[in-house]
This record gives structure tokens, sequence and C-alpha cells, in this order.
């Protein structure tokens, strides 16, 4: 059953080595979907974004996955100088929706290029994306499985679509918007298992700006905690994009610029 719980607080440099941070300041984690939301809903306005179909569609098209050597990495560099000293978080670093979005303000702005940010990024600003039409969704961290057989770490939204009033799955690292809305599958959101074709998307917690439930029979069972275990080899895996692009029948972002060093290294 689904736990409403106080929000956490994202690991941060501050606190933690730069192994276990996901920050580099503390931060509670609906902070992720409403950090500078007055911002967000300007650029909303300039860029058009006034449906749930636009703000889906312009973030799975206009937002690409960050590759390192040809390989899909969810690591994320930060120089802050003092001297000659320079802070990096060696694992994954949570963007806010704020900060996902000024990758593609900033990219368009001096190169003519998308954004950048990894399935949690992406999915976190279409979540903000929607709480700020008024739409009811939820972020989801999870796990994602094909025939009982973990896959990795994942990040997904589910949202209730004004069109036909129903809840749906929305799967960010796509590289082409399925058809709207009948092409994201419908789900229960009292449930916590989601099928989509061949695989199984499982969730651990839910969040939005103002709510976060863990999955679990009492408030002991520590999702979030188990998520943050997970390092760049259990989310960044070739067998969990591969599988998802089979079950969606729409190629994904993670296997769309393979180059030869990465087609070797990366199985």
């Amino acid at each position: 059953m689904w736990i409403q719980c106080k929000p956490p607080t994202v690991p941060s440099l501050e606190n933690f080595p730069s192994m276990f941070a996901k920050r580099f300041t503390s931060i509670c984690i609906t902070h992720l979907i409403m950090h500078r939301q007055s911002w967000i809903k300007r650029k909303m306005q300039e860029l058009g974004i006034d449906t749930p179909q636009k703000a889906i569609e312009f973030v799975i098209i206009n937002i690409d996955y960050p590759f390192t050597r040809g390989m899909p990495d969810d690591k994320h560099i930060y120089n802050a100088f003092s001297g000659k000293a320079c802070y990096t978080i060696i694992e994954d670093y949570w963007a806010t929706a704020y900060e996902v979005l000024m990758t593609y303000v900033l990219n368009k702005k001096l190169y003519g290029k998308h954004g950048y940010g990894d399935c949690e990024d992406t999915s976190l600003l279409i979540t903000s994306l929607l709480r700020n039409l008024n739409i009811p969704a939820y972020e989801v961290f999870g796990t994602v499985y094909r025939d009982n057989q973990l896959l990795g770490g994942h990040g997904w939204l589910i949202a209730q679509l004004p069109e036909d009033n129903k809840w749906h799955l929305i799967e960010s690292t796509l590289d082409v918007p399925p058809q709207y809305p009948d092409g994201y599958p419908e789900v229960n959101p009292d449930s916590n298992i989601w099928t989509v074709g061949s695989i199984t998307y499982k969730a651990m917690f839910k969040f939005n700006e103002s709510e976060f439930y863990m999955w679990g029979k009492s408030v002991k069972e520590d999702q979030f905690t188990q998520y943050l275990k997970f390092r760049r080899r259990d989310k960044e895996r070739y067998v969990k994009y591969k599988a998802i692009e089979e079950a969606w029948r729409i190629r994904v972002k993670p296997l769309k610029k393979r180059r030869i060093l990465g087609k070797l290294r990366w199985r």
C-alpha cells in the first residue's frame, strides 16, 4: 500500500561523500519539482506549453540523454572553484526540473542544441510542467523487470490526463512521443506494479511538489534509502533500455546515438 510520509532530504555533498551525494546542498525531495516555479511558469508561456500533450512532448523531443565516450551517463559534473579546488559528485546528480529546463534554454540559445537529462531528470521536468498545468501527476522512482529479472533502477511518472480522466504511465526516455493519450498505458494509481508490453515497472516511492509516498506495509520499509543504493551500473544498463525500447516499440534515447566505442563497452 502507499503510505504518505514526511518528504526526505536528498543526500548532499555537504553531508555525504561524493559517492553517495545526489546534490551539492541539502534539498527536500519535493523541491526537485517546485524549485523556481515562477521561472518555469514564465518559460512555459514563452514556449507555448499550455496543454498536457505539449508538456509531455516538449520534454521527449527537446531533452536529450547525456553521453560520455559513446555511453549514456547520468553523472553530472559541477565545478565550484575556490582557488584551484574543484568539487564533483561521482555518481548520479538529481537535477531539479528548473535545472533540466535551463539546460534546454542555454543550449538552445548558445549552441542551437537540445537540453540534457537522464530518466529521473526528464520525468521530473514533465511532472513539474504537468503540475503547473494543475494536472494530477506523480514522479516515480523504482525498478524495471522482464520475466522476473531485475533490469535496473529507473525514473518515470504517472499522470491523470484530462482527455479520458484516466491515469497513464509516461516514459520520458523515448526518442519519439507515442500517440497521445492512447499511446501511454493506463495504470491504477493505487498500485505500484504496472505492465507495459513485456516489462514491468515497480514503484518504490512517488511524489509531487507537496506529497511523498513510499510503498510498503510500514514506513520502516524505507524504499527511498534502498533506491539511493543504486549506482550507475545499476541504472545505466543496456538490457534495461533495450527492453523498454522493445516494450514500447519506440526507440529510446540511450540507444539512439551509440558510437563504436559505446557498442563495444556497453552491454
